[in-house]
């Protein structure tokens, strides 16, 4: 008796990745001379997370951007941008790449001759042949977007902080970039103004499907926007993980956190906030006492600057 074979059933395609990489740091390191800013970093920025950089003034943070977004070349290691090495990039590709991603700055770096609807304009008439009533188009939607429309006419001197970055913001939009760098978007700001920033952040991440890597020390801000976030300590990666890791190691009592590493410890002390810990046991390691007899290093003799007059 012949037994009929069995359909085949279908082969399952193999499935992709579920979170595809834009950035990868490996074995990074950064030196300006004798110093060291970062050492032996290794990172990876999935496509369409909020990915925050933290630590205390000094850790390394801006400099790691600014590596990121090709401004400086670092001292060894990869930085691979879209799968492009760009510390070894020619300014050909480093333009193309740099077309794909936007950046808001600290201050904004608005052209304060130029109102904030010609800001916006500007990377669309330098960068791309798109004839002028479609560029002003574009600029009122990526206005609108961030609240801006109807001061379009108005100059950077004319508004107010918030309404400055979220120009600045506005601009770093133009390109329909596919990653924003943010750096300390939320300084100088009040904590209402804060919050429209950090709303607004989270709104367009979930809208236009962007990458957000956002450099900050404010930690109500890093907790709200956060997927992922990132600890840097004197040039070195303390800690990578999801907030909800983050927010285990904050919400740890005093006993508990004696039996952490020291490394969550002092990821402990900063995202707290709190006045003792191992960051500020590091700073009465030197005798205050002994430096006053002249035990340590004397200071120079001869002033740092020479006077020209």
């Amino acid at each position: 008796m012949n037994v009929p074979t069995p359909p085949s059933q279908p082969t399952a395609a193999p499935s992709a990745p579920d979170h595809e990489t834009v950035i990868e740091v490996d074995d990074l390191l950064m030196q300006f001379g004798p110093q060291t800013v970062l050492a032996g970093l290794d990172l990876k920025v999935r496509r369409g997370e909020t990915l925050v950089i933290m630590g205390g003034s000094g850790c390394g943070k801006s400099t790691l951007l600014r590596l990121m977004i090709g401004a400086i070349t670092p001292t060894r290691g990869k930085i691979r941008l879209f799968g492009e090495d760009i510390a070894v990039a020619g300014e050909t590709e480093l333009d193309a790449l740099r077309r794909r991603f936007g950046i808001l700055f600290q201050s904004a770096a608005l052209y304060q001759s130029m109102s904030i609807a010609e800001n916006v304009a500007l990377p669309m008439r330098e960068l791309t042949n798109l004839p002028e009533d479609l560029i002003d188009l574009q600029v009122k939607m990526k206005l609108e977007a961030v609240g801006l429309r109807e001061h379009a006419d108005k100059f950077p001197a004319q508004i107010s902080g918030g309404m400055k970055k979220r120009a600045g913001l506005a601009r770093a939009l133009a390109l329909d970039p596919e990653i924003i760098f943010y750096d300390e978007p939320s300084a100088g700001l009040d904590p209402v103004t804060s919050a429209e920033i950090d709303q607004l952040i989270l709104t367009l991440t979930k809208k236009l499907g962007v990458t957000s890597v956002v450099v900050t020390h404010e930690m109500d801000s890093a907790f709200t926007i956060a997927d992922r976030m990132v600890m840097l300590d004197k040039g070195r990666c303390l800690k990578i993980a999801k907030r909800e890791e983050y927010e285990r190691i904050r919400t740890t009592t005093k006993e508990e956190a004696a039996m952490l590493p020291e490394d969550d410890r002092i990821v402990r002390q900063f995202i707290r906030g709190d006045a003792y810990g191992p960051i500020t046991d590091r700073r009465t390691l030197t005798s205050y006492a002994d430096d006053l007899m002249g035990l340590l290093a004397p200071l120079p003799a001869s002033p740092s600057i020479t006077p020209t007059r």
